[in-house]
C-alpha cells in the first residue's frame, strides 16, 4: 500500500515560505495589536464613564420631576375631594408643577363626571379609565402617540391625567455640561420615545449605548454616543504588522523565486515538453541556485544518452522490419509457387475426381495465402486482419477455383468491418473453406450466404447459410467422413462452439475481435 503524503508536502514552496514568515512575525503583530487595543479600550472606558454620569443625571431629573408631579396631583385630588369648589387648589397645583420643570405639564383632574373639574387651559382630554389602576393608587404610565401619559387614581373616585410632550421631557432630561453629541430615549415595555436625536456624523467605530431605569416609573432611559474613532497613530500601529508581513513575504518570495522557483519552473516546462530524440539544455541563469544548475547538467547528460540509445534502437528496429518484410515476401512467394504447381497438375489431370482433389487442395493453399497477404498488409498499422476484406477475397478465390466446365456456387456477402488477430484469421479462413466446399460437394450450384455482424465490444458472429447445408443423408455422410472432424477441430481452435441450424442450413459461431471493431 502506498504511503500517503502529508498535506504540507502538497503545498507550493511560495505558500510554505509565506506561512513560515507569517508565523515568525506573529508575536510582533500580536504585541502591536493588543497595545493598540488597550489604548482604544481605555478611551472607550472614559467615554462610558462620562455617559454613565450624564445618563444618571438625566434619569434622576426625569424621575424627580415625574414623581413630584404625581405626588402634587394626588394631593390636589385629595383636597378637591374635601373642597370640590375651591379654585385655588388647581392654581396651587399648576404653580407646583411650574416650579419643578420650568413650565407646567398639561394636566387635568376629573371627578365622578366625564368633564374635568380642574385642567390646564386648552387641555381637554377624556376622562381616563381607572378600573385597571391598583387599589393603592399606583399611577399608570404609558408611552403613546409620541408623548408620556400618566394616569393617577385616588380613593375619592377622582382621576388625574398628566401629559408630557417630547420637547418637555427632552428639556427636563438633558444632562448639564455634557457637550458630546448623543441620543436620548425613553423605553417602555411596548413602545419607546426618542427625546433627543443624534445629530452628529455616523462614526466608523460604531455606537455605544447605555441604559438606566427612571426611578420607579417602570421606564428606562437609553443614551447612545458614537465611539471614538481610531487616531492616525492607532491606525499606523495596527497596519504596521501587516506592512511588515507584506514586506518580509515579498522579499523572501523574490529571493526564493530568483534562486529556486523560476529555474525549477523552466526545467519543469522543458522536461514536460521533452520529446524522444531531443537534448535538454543546461540551466544558464547565473542567479539560479548552484544545485539546480547541476541538476540541469544532469538532465542534459541523461537526455543525450537517451537520444543515442534511441537512435541505436531505431536503427535496430528498421533492420528488424526489413528482415520481417523479407520473410513475409518469401512466404508469400512460396505460397504462390505452391498454388501455381497445384494448378498446373490440376490442368494435366485427366480424371474429374483427380481435378476436384487438386482444386480442393488449391482452395486451402489459397485460404492460407489470403490470410498471410492480409496480415502483411495490416502489419504497419498493427490493427490485425480485417475480416471483411479477407472473406471477400477468399470468396472470390473459391469461385475462381471451380474446375473448367463445371458450375460454381453463388456466394453472397453481408459483412461488417471487424479486425481479428492472425491466430483467429487462419482458422476462420480454413473453416469458411471447409463449409463452402462441403456445400459445393452436396450441391455445386448452391447459394451460399456469409454474414458477419458484431455482437458486442470484442466479439462478432460469423454465419454460413445455404440450402445445401440443410440436413440430408448426403450431408450427414460427408460430415461423418472427414468434414465433421475438420470443422469441429477448427471451432475448438477458435475456442467457440459451432452452432448448427439444420432447418435453414446454417453454421455459426462467435469470434473474438479487437477493440477497434466498430459497432453497427
Amino acid at each position: 500500500m502506498a504511503l500517503r503524503e502529508p498535506r504540507l508536502a502538497n503545498l507550493s514552496t511560495g505558500f510554505k515560505l509565506f506561512l513560515i514568515l507569517s508565523l515568525a512575525l506573529l508575536p510582533l503583530g500580536l504585541i502591536a495589536f493588543f497595545a493598540t487595543l488597550q489604548s482604544s479600550r481605555t478611551a472607550d472606558l472614559e467615554n462610558q464613564a462620562q455617559m454613565r454620569i450624564a445618563l444618571t443625571e438625566s434619569t434622576r431629573k426625569l424621575a424627580a420631576t415625574i414623581a413630584s408631579d404625581i405626588s402634587a396631583t394626588r394631593v390636589a385630588m385629595e383636597a378637591l375631594g374635601d373642597q370640590s369648589e375651591d379654585p385655588a387648589i388647581c392654581a396651587r397645583l399648576s404653580g407646583i408643577m411650574s416650579a419643578q420643570g420650568g413650565s407646567a405639564a398639561p394636566f387635568a383632574i376629573f371627578g365622578p363626571a366625564s368633564t374635568p373639574i380642574c385642567a390646564t387651559p386648552a387641555f381637554a382630554p377624556r376622562r381616563p379609565s381607572t378600573l385597571s389602576l391598583p387599589a393603592t393608587g399606583v399611577p399608570r404610565i404609558e408611552l403613546q402617540n409620541g408623548r408620556l401619559e400618566i394616569v393617577v387614581g385616588s380613593s375619592t373616585s377622582h382621576a388625574g391625567v398628566i401629559v408630557y410632550s417630547r420637547e418637555a421631557l427632552a428639556a427636563v432630561g438633558a444632562p448639564g455640561g455634557f457637550t458630546v453629541d448623543y441620543a436620548l430615549a425613553l423605553v417602555g415595555p411596548d413602545e419607546s420615545l426618542t427625546l433627543i436625536e443624534y445629530t452628529g456624523e455616523p462614526g466608523l467605530a460604531g455606537y455605544e449605548t447605555l441604559s438606566a431605569p427612571v426611578g420607579t416609573t417602570g421606564l428606562s432611559a437609553e443614551m447612545t454616543v458614537a465611539r471614538e474613532p481610531f487616531s492616525a497613530a492607532e491606525i499606523v500601529a495596527i497596519l504596521l504588522p501587516l506592512v511588515m508581513w507584506a514586506a518580509a513575504a515579498a522579499i523572501g518570495w523574490l529571493v526564493v523565486d530568483r534562486l529556486l522557483i523560476r529555474p525549477l519552473r523552466r526545467l519543469e516546462r522543458e522536461v514536460s515538453a521533452y520529446q524522444p530524440g531531443e537534448i535538454l539544455e543546461p540551466i544558464q541563469e547565473p542567479t539560479s541556485a548552484h544545485e539546480l544548475r547541476q541538476l540541469g547538467s544532469t538532465f542534459h547528460t541523461i537526455t543525450r544518452m537517451i537520444s543515442t540509445h534511441e537512435a541505436e534502437l531505431a536503427e535496430g528496429l528498421a533492420r528488424q522490419t526489413r528482415l520481417t518484410r523479407e520473410v513475409h515476401h518469401r512466404v508469400k512467394n512460396n505460397l504462390q509457387v505452391i498454388a501455381s504447381l497445384i494448378n498446373l497438375h490440376a490442368r494435366g489431370a485427366n480424371a474429374p475426381d483427380v481435378a476436384r482433389a487438386y482444386a480442393s487442395i488449391q482452395r486451402r493453399v489459397d485460404a492460407l495465402s489470403v490470410v498471410h497477404r492480409n496480415h502483411y498488409a495490416e502489419l504497419e498499422e498493427s490493427r490485425g486482419v480485417e475480416l471483411r476484406k479477407l472473406v471477400g477475397e477468399l470468396a472470390q478465390n473459391l469461385r475462381a477455383s471451380v474446375p473448367e466446365g463445371e458450375h460454381g456456387p453463388i456466394i453472397t456477402l453481408d459483412l461488417a468491418t471487424c479486425y481479428v488477430t492472425q491466430d483467429v484469421a487462419v482458422p476462420v479462413a480454413f473453416l469458411l473453406t471447409e463449409l463452402i466446399e462441403l456445400a459445393m460437394s452436396c450441391d455445386a450450384r448452391a447459394r451460399i450466404a456469409i454474414t458477419l455482424r458484431p455482437v458486442d465490444a470484442g466479439s462478432a458472429r460469423l454465419s454460413v447459410c445455404s440450402s445445401a447445408l440443410i440436413e440430408s443423408a448426403a450431408l450427414d455422410a460427408r460430415l461423418a467422413d472427414r468434414f465433421g472432424r475438420v470443422i469441429e477441430g477448427l471451432s475448438r481452435q477458435l475456442r467457440s462452439p459451432l452452432a448448427r441450424d439444420t432447418r435453414i442450413g446454417e453454421f455459426s459461431l462467435i469470434l473474438a475481435t479487437s477493440d477497434e471493431t466498430p459497432r453497427l
